[in-house]
């Protein structure tokens, strides 16, 4: 098949990981996959550095006006047979390239939309979810949707995080002999000021605990290391920025914890990636965490923050047993979020939809 994907975000985030994961498995099963992109953005940099196929669009200006329909115009020569569009936002553009090669248009939506709505979502075809809970959510808001509506949970290819390096904050001049250690991954929107709040408490038990945030977010950092100080908790809270694609494993196979006090999580790929080299995962009974953490041998989920405290320090004070038995756990679930089933699925969509437009 020849397979469009469509998504003009400006940022990097977890759809962009899935995008970025399923165009080489495509292509290794003899599909080809052309990515449309905004001029200028990271998606286009990234796609292209990876030496995949990028259609460029401009999202601003006046040439924003023009520039999807001469994108449409290259789509109908080269006769698509699947727009999937990864972003909600970008339907229109995705139904105008969809009408342009006479090909279905299938979402996949990532992340809870706030407030659906059934004009934008009646433009496609089909519409999957990466967890239930965004599919409940969707139902709940747009109960016409009915049958159109699916759910393609997230998968990670396991060679990628084989032979982790479990030192690897050891060697980190931030890090260094510290520990133990509790990762969250992400922009600071999503609760890092929660886990912060709970540093006192968990010092008193483990007075060398480290809270490593990572990720990039300048305009909310300031927040966080204001927190700090006034908890007397900053040498307790380490900001590591973003981490190369390639050393997620080591990073998160380094820690003894992956936390979050997220409660609004569409799926949560770096639980999964955490699992994949054996890291347990503690969070909020919320978002898309319980259809991940089904049991205590992969992790804890709790109610309230009290709970979510006392939980860290139960998995911390565990004995080695303990913890080797919940290492093999975590391990063991890679093959239900593997890349390869994903793609499956996302196979057996394509073939029912040809044809559908």
């Amino acid at each position: 098949m020849n397979i469009a994907f469509v998504n003009t975000s400006r940022g990097w985030g977890g759809a962009e990981e899935q995008m970025l994961a399923m165009t080489p498995e495509l292509e290794r099963r003899g599909h080809a996959v052309s990515v449309v992109a905004r001029r200028g953005g990271l998606i286009l940099d990234r796609f292209e550095s990876n030496g995949h196929r990028v259609l460029p669009v401009h999202r601003t200006g006046f040439k924003a006006v023009v520039s999807p329909f001469l994108v449409a115009s290259q789509v109908r020569k080269e006769q698509f047979d699947i727009i999937h569009s990864h972003r909600d936002h970008d339907l229109p553009l995705g139904k105008l390239l969809s009408l342009a090669s006479r090909a279905p248009l299938l979402l996949t939506q990532h992340c809870l939309p706030n407030k659906p709505s059934a004009l934008l979502y009646n433009l496609a075809d089909r519409v999957v979810a990466v967890s239930e809970y965004i599919a409940s959510g969707i139902r709940a808001k747009l109960p016409a949707i009915g049958a159109r509506l699916g759910v393609i949970v997230n998968g990670i290819d396991p060679l990628m995080f084989a032979d982790p390096d479990r030192e690897f904050w050891h060697h980190h001049p931030l890090v260094g002999e510290r520990g133990p250690l509790l990762g969250a991954v992400g922009a600071f929107y999503k609760g890092q000021e929660e886990l912060i709040a709970l540093l006192p408490g968990l010092r008193k038990v483990f007075p060398q605990l480290t809270l490593i945030l990572i990720g990039k977010d300048d305009s909310r950092k300031h927040l966080l290391v204001e927190q700090a100080e006034r908890l007397g908790v900053t040498d307790a809270v380490v900001f590591v920025g973003r981490i190369p694609r390639e050393q997620m494993k080591d990073a998160l196979a380094g820690l003894d914890l992956n936390v979050s006090a997220f409660r609004n999580e569409g799926f949560g790929l770096s639980v999964i990636e955490g699992l994949a080299v054996g890291t347990p995962f503690v969070g909020y009974r919320a978002g898309g965490y319980p259809e991940i953490i089904t049991d205590s041998s992969t992790g804890f989920l709790a109610e309230e923050a009290t709970e979510l405290s006392d939980a860290v320090i139960s998995m911390l004070s565990a004995d080695s047993k303990s913890r080797s038995k919940r290492v093999e756990a975590c391990l063991a679930t890679t093959d239900k979020f593997c890349l390869s089933r994903m793609v499956d699925t996302y196979e057996t969509a394509y073939a029912s939809l040809k044809g559908v437009s």
